[in-house]
């Protein structure tokens, strides 16, 4: 190395040194990730990790109040009904960040971004929940005392191969600001991917009040949902009258993929949690009834249904690259701010994984689904 390469090299260590020091002493909004685990998180380093089923899974249940109900009069008098769809979302991805101290421009910034990869699933098992969700719905609704039009008489009906002729390809795969995943059907019934808003509006404080967003829809879903709305309505409406029943399309989500983000410019802190639980979100889990008389009902979770057991284990895989990138960032704009130039930008990135096995997820979600299902049924009335 020559003397210029030296003094180059001696140079840059004092800046980084200086910079880091910098980085410790100014006053800087706090940097935290964690992912919480109802079970140890295994080390990204383990080079086998045992995914077999627990051997108890804990019971959940809706609880009394457990249902929010739009129109509820709507819901009562169901004594024929046409199952006319059953979807089931898996999201499997998710991530979220937040950004905090923006506001204070005397201190130093701190960034977080955190992703969360479910791993280990089945298509075809998954492809299995749906149709048992079908089937327990069905079962379900029965039990009440209401009569469902078999699947062979509906499928007979013309109106069903126009309602057919509307839906979307299934297996779907879903992006969202949810996150991404894949929703199936149950069955092989008609899959209608559509916003909430455009099955049944909503509000939040009155009629006035901000509209609900449906988190699992992409942008350009929403857009295109009115157009759609405007040929599926009338379809919906002859299978009911062909059928002389009430039509009902039931949605379920299961989310074992969130990240939840705090932080923001006039925050002290940034920060993200993961929690290895499975998710069945409020609102989005639901069965839509549209009566004979053209009126629209929505009976919907009240409150997200939460596994108390874990649907697999939280492996932390963040990439040598991603580290690197975040110690790169640190230190540049940290030694930018030294010499008068922008803020320094505390980074930090994690990558996880929820691993798990298609045996495990099966036996901690057929239970919640059928929990949610019994009780979305009790909001129908004969």
């Amino acid at each position: 190395m020559n003397p210029t390469d030296r003094s180059a090299a001696h140079v840059l260590r004092q800046l980084v040194a200086g910079s880091l020091a910098a980085a410790l002493a100014a006053p800087a909004p706090v940097l935290a990730q964690t992912a919480e685990a109802a079970s140890a998180p295994a080390s990204a380093a383990v080079p086998a990790i045992d995914l077999t089923p627990p051997a108890q899974v804990a019971p959940v249940s809706v609880p009394a109040d457990g249902l929010d109900l739009e129109n509820a009069d709507a819901l009562k008098g169901v004594r024929k009904l046409v199952l006319a769809g059953v979807a089931l979302y898996v999201i499997t991805e998710s991530s979220g960040g937040a950004t905090a101290g923006v506001a204070f421009r005397d201190r130093s910034m701190a960034s977080v971004n955190t992703s969360l990869k479910l791993t280990g699933l089945d298509g075809a098992r998954l492809q299995a929940l749906a149709d048992e969700a079908h089937d327990r719905i069905a079962a379900a609704l029965k039990a009440r005392g209401i009569e469902v039009v078999p699947l062979a008489e509906l499928r007979a009906l013309p109106e069903y191969a126009e309602l057919a002729a509307l839906g979307d390809q299934a297996p779907l795969a879903i992006d969202a600001s949810a996150g991404k995943g894949t929703v199936y059907s149950g069955r092989g019934l008609p899959l209608i991917h559509m916003g909430e808003l455009a099955w049944l509006n909503r509000t939040v404080g009155g009629l006035f009040g901000a509209k609900v967003e449906d988190p699992y829809i992409s942008f350009g879903d929403n857009v295109a949902g009115g157009f759609r709305k405007g040929k599926l309505d009338p379809v919906l409406d002859k299978l009911g009258k062909a059928s002389g029943a009430s039509v009902a399309m039931v949605r379920i989500v299961l989310s074992a993929a969130q990240v939840k983000a705090s932080g923001g410019a006039w925050s002290l802190g940034a920060s993200t949690s993961v929690r290895d639980t499975l998710v069945m979100p409020a609102w989005t889990n639901r069965i839509w009834l549209l009566t004979p008389k053209g009126d629209k009902a929505r009976a919907s979770l009240k409150f997200p249904l939460v596994s108390e057991t874990p649907p697999g284990r939280i492996v932390d895989v963040t990439s040598t690259a991603a580290k690197v990138a975040d110690v790169a960032t640190t230190v540049l704009t940290f030694a930018a701010a030294m010499s008068g130039v922008g803020r320094g930008v505390a980074q930090s990135t994690k990558e996880l994984e929820l691993r798990t096995s298609p045996e495990w997820f099966d036996a901690v979600a057929r239970p919640q689904v059928d929990a949610a299902l019994q009780g979305l049924a009790q909001a129908l009335a004969p």
